[in-house]
């Protein structure tokens, strides 16, 4: 759900990664320059074919920027009632509705145990299974984990109600693939609570947008992604009869609707505030910014601006200051030889990508 390829540099293995001209917003460009960022991501996905965008994307890309760039128009709001709603549309709407409703019973059914499994499971949840899993490792590719725990971490982000991998990854990529152009499928440029809530509850939109979900073969190939795909709900069903036995109503307000609303609102942020409020530190061609408290609540994610200049990079932190659990994670694994051909960007890089 929520939630695109870049140059996979190995920290032991390094490559230069091509360089990329800072682009402002409304600045008149040349075709040559618009290219830049388009060739980019043509010569960042040769590595894999899964990932690899086609020429009709690659255009539409071209002509989404210089639309952009080279245009200055008002953008029509996209209407959110009125409008085609997918069954699937009005599934997500009323399921994730229902859970924010069901947060509202959360004070009267405050135990501590239930607390404290809710907090443990959004460790887990949002931690390893989003973070870590869907976005560093599935996503980018930033690090490789033995397929039994690269599963079990991707299990973990199913439970965090965001969507199935598969959905989730190939919507990531098309951000990346996309940033800030009519195609970016949750676009700044659409309006703060599109790029936060509102294009999740679209599928058509996306879909016209970015077309078929054609940029995850890597994870369609594993059976295991496609069992998940279709049998997602279930999971999360399954799960929350299990807390309710175990803990009855408030393992399942805390445990499964508190933790799910936090979780997703926290991964939401980064897509909205991060490319609205904070600073900029490389000479990236998109919105994205650093924001510390976003990073605080997301693990590490609201480096955003980090992210977007370095996208194969699994330390999003960079600077020593910058906290991210997430890295930390990853560094224990790769002490104790689980996560391998860890990516992080070299000095020469950020050179090039500095202000």
């Amino acid at each position: 759900m929520m939630v695109q390829p870049a140059l996979m540099m190995s920290r032991h293995h390094p490559r230069r990664p091509p360089f990329v001209k800072h682009v402002k917003t409304r600045e008149r460009l040349d075709v040559g320059r618009i290219m830049l960022p388009i060739i980019r991501h043509v010569a960042s996905s040769s590595h894999r074919d899964s990932r690899k965008p086609s020429v009709k994307q690659v255009a539409s890309a071209t002509d989404d920027r210089i639309a952009t760039t080279d245009v200055e128009k008002e953008k029509p709001i996209r209407p959110f009632w009125g409008r085609e709603w997918l069954p699937n549309d009005v599934f997500r709407f009323v399921h994730l509705g229902g859970l924010h409703l069901v947060c509202l019973w959360a004070p009267f059914c405050f135990t501590w145990p239930a607390f404290w499994v809710g907090f443990s499971l959004e460790i887990i949840t949002g931690l390893f299974g989003i973070t870590l899993s869907y976005h560093r490792n599935l996503s980018h590719k930033s690090f490789n984990l033995p397929k039994w725990l690269e599963y079990t971490f991707a299990y973990c982000g199913v439970l965090a109600c965001q969507g199935n991998p598969i959905d989730w990854v190939s919507t990531h990529r098309f951000h990346h693939m996309f940033t800030d152009t009519d195609k970016d499928p949750h676009s700044p440029n659409e309006g703060f609570w599109f790029s936060h809530v509102k294009w999740v509850f679209d599928k058509t939109y996306l879909t016209a947008k970015c077309g078929e979900p054609d940029n995850v073969g890597d994870l369609r190939k594993q059976p295991f992604y496609r069992f998940i795909e279709n049998t997602y709900y279930l999971h999360l069903l399954a799960f929350a009869l299990l807390l309710y036995t175990a803990g009855g109503i408030p393992f399942f307000v805390w445990g499964v609707a508190m933790r799910a609303v936090i979780a997703l609102h926290v991964t939401f942020l980064v897509n909205s505030v991060c490319h609205k409020w904070g600073e900029r530190a490389w000479n990236t061609s998109d919105s994205s910014m650093n924001n510390w408290w976003v990073a605080l609540l997301s693990f590490g994610e609201g480096w955003h601006n980090n992210h977007h200049a370095f996208e194969y990079s699994a330390r999003q932190g960079l600077e020593w200051w910058q906290i991210d659990i997430t890295w930390d994670v990853i560094r224990m694994l790769e002490a104790l030889g689980l996560a391998t051909d860890v990516k992080l960007p070299t000095e020469q890089q950020k050179k090039q990508m500095a202000l």
